[in-house]
């Protein structure tokens, strides 16, 4: 057995396990005491040998359709779940009636090409790839699979995505094109880099504006399920209160004084009348992003604002922070010559 206690900086001390078995090296932190480290190393030790000798624990192995039904059933509260009920469609055509445990990398890697050589792209082949292994990860937490075959699979490159924004002319024009029941949410859009469905379920107990020097709004239900708190400025605050009143929960309703659902033919007659082309909703968070980085902000703080996990997700608008390092640096030019 070869299990010592490992001193780690500012935390307490923890006991690892460290061995070779036929040639390869397992080594893990085992716990808080030499005794558990000891039983962890020997359990380990157990897993390799009925491995070797093919003494495996039983799984329920399901096809793929079965557990299709099991995995859509038990994750439909995810945000995402029309998203993968269409990828679980699209994978059951290829795999379909195939057990969890014959589904190989090498299978996978032959549905790639399949759906590369029907013209699908590779950001669609991704969503799909992700999916089946979401998939693997929960058979194998359920106790329907061992291995997860994704895991061996390259996913496909992807380039950066689009980054289509208004200039400050350009969003000036819109909102003046738009319909009365649209220039809020536009400006709202413009202004804070909220989704639309952030906005249309926006509630008055979210918005908090009786703090003059720091008026935000609170939101609670976003893509990652993390709250995130968005700085307003005097315009947003302007164009919400003209909605107060509205005796509802919700801050932007209907003409049937319901919450807004869809806005999709009224912003595109506003497009239309803005002489606005290749434009869709969702860039106008682009749009908010690129004149906030513009204007001095920063990449990480932009991460928060827009509500990303990674500052990867921001690294598409490197080049407008550019832009402004570009400007204050010109505006240096004379100061020491």
């Amino acid at each position: 057995m070869a299990v010592y206690q490992e001193q780690r900086k500012g935390r307490k001390p923890v006991w690892v396990y460290n061995f070779m078995y036929n040639g390869k090296r397992y080594c893990k932190v085992a716990g808080a005491t030499k005794e558990q480290a000891y039983r962890a190393e020997l359990k380990k030790r157990e897993e390799l040998f009925e491995a070797e000798i093919g003494l495996v624990p039983m799984i329920n192995d399901l096809t793929i359709d079965e557990f299709s039904m099991k995995y859509l059933k038990r994750c439909s509260h995810k945000k995402s779940i029309k998203r993968d009920e269409l990828s679980v469609r699209t994978l059951l055509r290829y795999f379909q009636g195939m057990k969890l445990s014959e589904i190989k990398p090498n299978q996978i890697q032959d549905y790639i090409l399949a759906r590369l050589a029907k013209g699908k792209r590779g950001s669609t082949v991704n969503r799909e790839l992700a999916c089946l292994k979401t998939m693997f990860n929960l058979a194998i937490k359920w106790e329907n699979a061992r291995k997860n075959p994704v895991r061996d699979v390259e996913f496909q490159k992807e380039p950066p995505g689009r980054v289509r924004y208004l200039k400050a002319e350009e969003g000036k024009r819109l909102i003046d094109c738009a319909a009365d029941h649209l220039k809020p949410i536009i400006i709202v859009a413009l202004y804070t880099g909220m989704r639309l469905s952030e906005i249309l379920t926006l509630k008055w107990s979210q918005i908090h504006i009786n703090d003059e020097e720091h008026p935000f709004i609170e939101l609670t239900e976003t893509k990652n399920n993390k709250v995130r708190f968005i700085e307003l400025n005097e315009d947003t605050i302007s164009e919400i209160n003209k909605l107060r009143g509205n005796g509802s929960e919700y801050v932007f309703l209907s003409d049937r004084n319901k919450p807004m659902k869809r806005i999709t033919k009224s912003f595109h007659t506003a497009l239309k009348k803005a002489g606005i082309d290749n434009f869709r909703f969702h860039d106008l968070r682009h749009t908010f992003a690129s004149h906030y980085l513009m204007d001095g902000g920063d990449l990480l703080s932009l991460k928060d604002i827009l509500g990303h996990s990674s500052i990867k997700m921001v690294d598409r608008y490197t080049h407008f922070s550019r832009i402004f390092k570009r400007k204050q640096i010109n505006n240096m030019n004379g100061k020491f010559t």
